[in-house]
């Protein structure tokens, strides 16, 4: 699924998702994007930064639901 990032600025294919710590900034969590990067395996990607886990859960399903929507591209909030 193509995903357009938090801060506009990159639009990705994404493979898979997940949530993550945001470490040493002051947001608390973040959505990941995993694309293949070839023979080196695969590449994280930060979709968008977070308030709390619950936050960036909530955009984790959002995520979820245009997937099952069949989106072809989604937008990060």
């Amino acid at each position: 699924m193509w995903v357009r990032s938090q801060n506009k600025k990159e639009l990705i294919n994404c493979a898979s998702f997940s949530i993550t710590r945001n470490i040493g900034g002051k947001k608390k969590s973040a959505v990941i994007g995993s694309i293949s990067n070839g023979i080196w395996g695969r590449k994280d990607i930060v979709l968008g930064l977070y308030d709390t886990n619950d936050n960036a859960f909530d955009e984790l399903s959002k995520l979820q639901a245009a997937l099952n929507n069949n989106a072809v591209v989604y937008e990060m909030n």
